[in-house]
């Protein structure tokens, strides 16, 4: 009895000889052993195809090393999670306290690199102790030595605690388990064992098959595949060296063509012959052998699934058609929305985060509410998982006003929820525990988020329900998991900061369950077992296939040569990698019978070039010519004799027609709309608003749709600043002068302390300071200013209101005969016996000099100086825009006879008699022309003068896709 090799390249009949010889030991009960869970299932239903279902057993080497260790007795532990290994890991760095690496060990993926470095030295069964020998005999020096050292003490405090608490991880019960095998090699028994499926094993694999071979005397085949002198199997030579040496027979099998469809097998077949090694002729592709560019992610997945789409409907099963990435994960949510579209059945295997699920994401909310770090958002991310909540109209209502008041942390929140007699008990629930009692709290809620979507169900889930009790069940297995931890380590800090961020960092399976009867899409490692009829290779770009070279934080590849030089320990290398990209790309040239696409992408999604894989380089140089068909970044539609579905044929024929122009706002026609238009009173604002652009002025004075956020800054600045002038103007009673300047600045500091917190400028305290500090520097320098200005006029009226519905307010200023009323209110009014001056303040930068009036729609002062003349009875001669956010004069209108005595004008501002009142006669005019468009519901986009900055305020409702 002894291991016997079966060799030979792809399509050869290794895994007939393999497969004939397992059935007929059937009644032994052998064992085949296979890469993965999809090859798992597709064994067994081959062996079941031809008979050999019953006493078939096939497993992965995890379920071998189970066996081998229930037969043989191993030490009993309970596995380790991935969660627990995490813990333990940071628990060994923390008792370590290296200083070598404790830069690098403050690093978010210092944790993931040293869990994986831990699990290479146990799959290459290195203990603790004999890699302390190791590196006692190789001596490294310096900073590096230290650094090595240090990982090794990591290493053995991470074993220390994993005994210590009871736990073995994956690669450790493995290795316990091939230790009890060559301790008691005979309690295994004689059960045939068989390896199919696989092109490398790890090292405790390996030693797994030698010791069943040459202790337990158990006979081992193990299919490799392998050719001598092929470039394509240079990564797998050292492994058919090592096998070949123990084998007592090999088997070395011949190229066969039989397995190709008819009319591919001389292209496909001469692919396989020549990968690599080049033959002398090029063939004719025959089609059999395509080529696929493509401008970004989507246009390739677009691409790809149009040609499948093509093979399904001519018959070929979509079980038998493969689409294999380096790294699929990546591409999973752009696969999911294109193939989902266009109708294509597939199974792919998608992980993502737990904060990406809905479930999740509303417990990791709950665990940072818990935390310092929590904020509103969370509160309601929180209390948005499903199910949680009968009715989301409360939530929506107490969301809406948190960020109107401008509410970010959890109190705020939770006191905005109290007003609605809700508490949210279980943040102080979480905030209250640690340790176990935390894990337990957190356990009842994670049931308490699950259950209430499902709640008087006796639910049964179908494939696509099955996320939530996934994430349940995984979310669970980590509580469970850290609870374990805490429980037996009394001195382990688990509160809710480090809780959430060992949950957060779960990935959870989603989507429906494997298919076999479904386009596979999976990585080259997942196809390797099996042949299909087409196989798309897609992602070929340098860097992504073949993947790059990985970087090894703990030992490099010199380490480990000279860690191996200088002691017995040896450990893999990775300068190989190349090779065994390039093997795996053979692997899925190899599987296709009918078809194998080559897909590449010649830019990414933002137009950027990408560079094509040498591997497809390689493949050309087989053939003549291969057709090539180009999918770019501009194609948002198929040509109409190629749109794949009849959407994508719909969107085509659309494109293809004349263009037609979207309908715009096109004014107000309803006669109760109208009449209600002309009851109203107008504002000069409004007026303003409706000259920039009428839709913005029926959006935002009309309909006034609810804001989502706080007022903005410079319109809270703006009331703060008008509020705080007007108490200090009537406290002083009398204009600003270089007299009494010292006690007005001391009146307008005590008024901008006194009124600060009915004004938050900003909900964030270290804007807020600096907004309110520079609010106070510029009111001071206005002060200032009209001290050194001087003039004769006094501040009498200090924010004016008229025509509104206050208690003793002015009456409307009416315009023209035709009914138009003003309503308004005046920020200042200073007076020098019948004479008045109106001032607006304006709290940036921005003036208005009154030659810009028309130009820019400003009516505000003009209609001002017409509501004192009118109100008052005073005679207006200066209507002047103040702006408090520079250190400027106020501009405006100012007549020339007065414009000595009101200071600090500019010349172009001061106008004679007749042009001043010019002026406000055109005021008139432009307010009744407004007046009488309003009234006419003449409400249509004016894009070049709506924004302040340029643009159009609301494109969706204007159709305007200029700039905002």
């Amino acid at each position: 009895m002894a291991l016997k090799l079966v060799t030979g390249p792809a399509n050869s009949g290794r895994a007939g000889q393999v497969l004939d010889e397992y059935r007929a030991r059937i009644a032994e009960d052998p064992i085949l052993v296979v890469p993965g869970f999809r090859d798992v299932e597709h064994s067994q239903r081959e062996l079941a195809r031809t008979g050999a279902g019953l006493g078939a057993r096939v497993v992965r080497f995890a379920d071998l090393f189970r066996t081998i260790g229930e037969r043989c007795g191993a030490p009993l532990a309970r596995a380790a999670s991935d969660v627990q290994r995490e813990v333990l890991v940071e628990e060994a760095v923390r008792a370590v306290r290296p200083r070598a690496l404790r830069e690098s060990a403050g690093r978010p993926g210092f944790t993931r690199a040293a869990v994986a470095f831990v699990a290479e030295l146990e799959r290459s069964m290195v203990d603790p102790g004999a890699l302390v020998r190791a590196l006692e005999q190789w001596r490294p020096r310096g900073a590096h030595g230290n650094r090595v050292r240090e990982a090794a003490a990591i290493y053995a405090a991470y074993r220390e605690r994993l005994d210590a608490v009871g736990l073995a991880d994956e690669e450790l019960a493995a290795w316990r388990a091939v230790d009890a095998l060559r301790e008691r090699p005979l309690r295994f028994g004689r059960t045939p064992v068989f390896a199919y499926g696989f092109d490398d094993f790890t090292p405790i694999e390996l030693d797994a098959l030698e010791v069943l071979a040459e202790r337990a005397e158990v006979d081992v085949v193990v299919s490799l595949p392998y050719e001598r002198g092929r470039a394509a199997f240079k990564a797998v030579a050292p492994l058919f060296e090592r096998l070949s040496e123990r084998a007592g027979d090999v088997v070395e099998m011949p190229a066969l063509d039989e397995h190709y469809a008819d009319g591919s097998r001389g292209a496909l077949h001469h692919l396989e012959r020549g990968l690599y090694d080049g033959p002398p002729a090029k063939a004719d592709a025959a089609g059999a052998v395509r080529l696929l560019a493509a401008g970004g992610e989507r246009a390739e997945v677009e691409l790809v699934a149009a040609r499948v789409l093509e093979l399904l409907r001519g018959g070929i099963p979509a079980g038998q058609v493969a689409i294999v990435y380096r790294d699929p994960g990546r591409y999973a949510s752009v696969v999911e929305q294109v193939f989902g579209a266009y109708g294509i059945p597939y199974s792919l295997d998608r992980y993502v985060g737990l904060g990406h699920t809905a479930l999740g994401r509303g417990l990791l909310a709950l665990l940072r509410c818990a935390t310092k770090d929590g904020t509103a958002e969370d509160v309601f991310a929180y209390m948005r998982t499903p199910g949680l909540l009968d009715s989301s109209s409360m939530l929506d209502r107490a969301e809406s006003d948190a960020r109107q008041e401008g509410a970010r942390t959890v109190a705020q929140a939770r006191t905005i929820w109290r007003t609605r007699k809700w508490d949210l008990n279980a943040i102080d629930r979480l905030r209250a525990a640690t340790g176990t009692q935390l894990l337990d709290v957190l356990a009842h809620e994670l049931d308490t988020l699950f259950a209430p979507a499902y709640r008087r169900q006796a639910h049964l889930f179908r494939d696509h329900e099955l996320d939530d009790p996934r994430v349940w069940t995984e979310a669970h297995a980590a509580i469970a998991g850290l609870r374990d931890l805490a429980a037996a380590d009394p001195d382990l800090r688990l509160d809710a900061a480090r809780v959430h961020d060992k949950l957060a960092g779960l990935r959870v399976r989603l989507g429906e369950r494997f298919r076999p009867d479904r386009v596979q899409v999976a990585n080259p490692e997942g196809i390797r077992a099996r042949r299909f009829q087409a196989v798309f290779v897609c992602g070929l770009q340098e860097g992504e296939f073949p993947r790059p070279q990985a970087s090894e934080p703990f030992l490099s590849d010199d380490d480990r040569r000279a860690l191996a030089k200088a002691s017995d320990l040896r450990l893999p290398l990775r300068e190989d990698e190349l090779d065994r990209e390039r093997h795996l790309f053979y692997v899925c040239c190899s599987r296709a019978e009918r078809l194998l696409a080559l897909s590449a992408r010649f830019s990414d999604e933002e137009g950027n070039p990408q560079v094509q894989s040498f591997l497809v380089e390689e493949v050309r140089d087989l053939f003549a010519s291969e057709p090539l068909e180009r999918r770019t970044l501009a194609d948002v539609t198929w040509d109409l004799a190629d749109a794949p579905t009849a959407a994508e044929w719909e969107r085509a024929l659309a494109l293809s027609g004349p263009r037609r122009e979207p309908v715009k706002p096109d004014g107000l026609h309803h006669r109760d709309v109208l009449a209600r238009l002309t009851e109203r009173r107008l504002s000069a604002g409004a007026l303003e608003t409706f000259a920039d652009c009428p839709v913005k002025w029926l959006v935002d004075r009309i309909l006034r749709p609810e804001e989502l956020a706080p007022d903005a800054e410079q319109l809270v600045r703006g009331s703060y600043a008008h509020s705080v002038l007007e108490a200090t103007y009537r406290r002083l009673g009398e204009a600003v002068t270089p007299s009494n300047l010292e006690r007005a600045e001391e009146i307008l500091l005590e008024e901008l302390r006194s009124q600060q917190d009915s004004f938050p400028i900003s909900p964030r305290e270290t804007r807020l300071r600096t907004a309110v500090r520079k609010l106070e520097f510029d009111l001071l320098r206005h002060l200032r200013r009209e001290a050194e200005t001087g003039g004769e006029f006094t501040p009498a009226h200090l924010e004016l209101a008229f025509g509104g519905a206050g208690d003793g307010e002015l009456p409307p200023l009416r315009i023209g005969g035709e009914g138009v009323e003003i309503t308004g209110r005046i920020d200042r009014v200073d007076v020098s016996g019948n004479r008045a001056v109106v001032k607006d303040y304006k709290t940036g930068k921005t003036t208005f000099p009154v030659a810009k009036w028309e130009e820019r729609n400003r009516l505000q002062v003009a209609l001002y100086m017409l509501a004192v003349q009118e109100l008052l009875g005073l005679e207006p001669v200066a209507g002047l825009y103040v702006a408090l956010g520079n250190g400027k004069g106020p501009r405006g209108l100012v007549r020339d006879d007065v414009g000595d005595e009101v200071g600090g004008v500019q010349g172009n501002d001061r106008k004679d008699e007749p042009e001043f009142e010019e002026q406000l006669a055109r005021a008139r005019e432009r307010v009744g022309e407004l007046a009488t468009r309003m009234r006419a519901g003449e409400v249509r986009p004016c894009p070049e003068t709506c924004a302040w900055n340029g643009g159009c305020s609301y494109p969706s409702i204007c159709r305007e896709e200029g700039k905002r």
